[in-house]
């Protein structure tokens, strides 16, 4: 697995997140700004508090989206050596790890890559390692087997 796959594949994860977010906003939106009045008045407000709410919701997550999308940029930008850092595309005795973006789970090219922070136990301890070294968590073992 090449980390130019899962940068491209991360990143459309996160372009489509951001896109698919702003259409629900934009509906939400729009049904607010088309809804008038009706006769049972209590049932209208709490639907419009309920439609805020959720506008609320999404511009938090919207807001989250477009800072990984920020984090991508810098991080898709590095060239990774043989020390693992943010942006190395690391290949574990346990699977595939992105690291600089705690996005998750990521399917690319029929493999799951998890992409994580540095602030997340495992990221705190690959940083820095070498291929061949080896990291415990929780009683799992990874061993280093590649560093891209």
């Amino acid at each position: 697995m090449k980390k130019y796959d899962v940068l491209e594949s991360l990143k459309e994860a996160i372009e489509s997140r951001l896109f698919s977010l702003q259409s629900e906003l934009d509906e939400i939106l729009n049904t607010m700004a088309n809804d008038t009045k009706s006769t049972a008045g209590d049932k209208h407000e709490t639907s419009r508090a309920m439609a805020q709410l959720e506008q609320e919701k999404l511009g938090k997550q919207i807001s989250e989206t477009r800072k990984f999308l920020q984090t991508f940029s810098s991080i898709s930008n590095t060239k990774s050596g043989a020390e693992i850092q943010i942006g190395s595309l690391i290949e574990t005795s346990s699977g595939f790890f992105l690291l600089g973006i705690a996005y998750g789970q990521l399917t690319v090219q029929n493999e799951s890559v998890f992409c994580l922070s540095t602030a997340a136990p495992l990221g705190q301890l690959l940083l820095g390692k070498l291929v061949g070294d080896e990291v415990l968590l929780n009683g799992r073992r990874f061993e280093i087997l590649g560093v891209e």
